[in-house]
């Protein structure tokens, strides 16, 4: 065969190839729009973003805040743990990575789902479905966003004024199903009147995302709330405050009357803490030096408690017993995962076999925390969005590439040393022989 003939072969060939490519295109081009919202919002969420590169026509569809909403209602997305690593270099920037159990190692994903750079350092404040809220130390920026999406708004300053005294504030993040809207609360009150002052005031202020109006004073809390909040039951639950001494340790906040309850619950002591379990308020009671109790509130309204698992685990050595800390607890496939200050067990409820897990993957030279009960979800911000250059002062989102891609980013990253809240927590892994390198 001549070189011509050759040519003119696969010239064919690449014709015929153009043209089935075309007539392809053509077709999903006339294909119905309603019933590809229809097939593509039952699919995992994994496999959606796949399709994102079938053609222009399914990256419209999927990347549509219509396509969003409707996915985030059909398929939720299992519940699933975040290490969020913060780098405080040239810029503050926190890499959202996600956790994945392999047989007896706990994995800590190398790329990460994305990573939000901020001019102010950001602090993981509260996580609902899909969108994980910040606040900034000087509680001067309050920022909401979606990882998967790497959409964000920035919420108006608070409207009021905070006093020259010392303050705790706490902040908490739910939806209020009824009005279907994300509500942001911040809760403020004195270090001062936590020592024995009667006239204690627990100021408490809500944002509803996507509204066009600004913050508002709602009534009162009762007692001062400690600590991260949890969402469940369609209630943000707080621990009180140590200092506050009564029978009741829980306060919780219902996000759709916005008002708070102290919640009822067994006698726990002091000594427990509380999580999010299967959609419930659990709490983890860790008096007993041989068992570790796990009970969930099945019933908001008629305050139903109930004992799901007693493990016979232990206590790990070591553990602040005035305040213990459970970092999460997570269930899937019948295994139960709980992770306490120092140590990671598994536990199979069916064999009534437990585990004490590795970690591989952990960044022990970054200052890190653990989100657990993220949702990913392709659910749109919407409402009132700043411009975005505006918020581009503040925030933005990069990829892993473009961060290592920079020579004085990379450079630091390498001989940056972060002394932050994780370093007794990495000490007593290696101490432990539970890090994988």
């Amino acid at each position: 065969m001549t070189l011509m003939s050759r040519f003119v072969k696969q010239s064919n060939v690449s014709m015929v190839y153009e043209s089935s490519e075309d007539k392809i295109q053509a077709k999903m081009a006339t294909f119905p729009r309603d019933i590809l919202f229809c097939i593509l919002s039952r699919l995992p969420l994994k496999s959606v973003l796949r399709f994102c590169c079938v053609s222009k026509l399914w990256l419209d569809v999927i990347k549509s805040p219509e396509f969003g909403y409707l996915h985030s209602k059909k398929s939720a997305g299992d519940p699933t743990l975040l290490i969020l690593s913060h780098r405080l270099l040239k810029e503050n920037i926190i890499s959202i990575s996600p956790i994945s159990l392999r047989g007896h190692h706990l994995h800590i994903s190398d790329n990460s789902i994305s990573n939000l750079v901020g001019s102010c350092s950001l602090n993981l404040v509260g996580a609902c479905n899909g969108f994980l809220c910040f606040a900034s130390f000087d509680h001067e920026r309050i920022l909401v966003c979606n990882p998967i999406t790497i959409e964000f708004v920035i919420l108006p300053k608070p409207g009021t004024t905070l006093p020259p005294e010392p303050l705790t504030i706490v902040y908490g993040f739910g939806f209020d199903s009824t009005s279907e809207t994300y509500k942001v609360v911040r809760v403020s009150y004195s270090e001062g009147s936590l020592h024995g002052d009667a006239n204690l005031k627990v100021s408490v202020e809500v944002y509803n995302l996507g509204a066009t109006g600004s913050w508002r004073a709602v009534r009162d809390f009762q007692q001062p709330p400690y600590g991260l909040p949890v969402f469940a039951n369609g209630h943000l639950h707080w621990l009180v405050h140590p200092h506050f001494s009564g029978a009741d340790r829980i306060i919780s906040f219902d996000i759709g009357k916005e008002e708070s309850v102290m919640t009822p619950h067994p006698n726990f002591g002091l000594r427990f803490s509380i999580s999010e379990l299967g959609g419930c308020l659990s709490v983890v009671d860790l008096r007993k030096r041989t068992l570790i109790e796990v009970w969930v509130l099945k019933d908001q309204f008629n305050n139903y408690w109930q004992q799901e698992y007693i493990l016979p685990v232990g206590v790990p050595y070591g553990l602040d017993m005035g305040l213990p800390r459970l970092i999460s607890i997570s269930e899937k496939n019948g295994v139960l995962l709980i992770w306490l200050q120092d140590a990671i067990f598994s536990y199979e409820q069916r064999t009534l076999s437990r585990k004490k897990l590795l970690i591989s993957g952990l960044p022990s030279w970054l200052d890190w925390e653990i989100c657990c009960g993220f949702r990913p979800s392709l659910a749109p911000l919407r409402g009132n969005l700043e411009r975005l250059k505006e918020n581009m002062d503040v925030a933005y989102f990069t990829s892993d590439m473009e961060i290592y891609s920079q020579p004085i980013i990379s450079s630091q990253i390498v001989e940056y040393k972060a002394i932050g809240r994780c370093d007794g927590l990495v000490s007593c892994f290696v101490k432990n022989g539970m890090l994988v390198p």
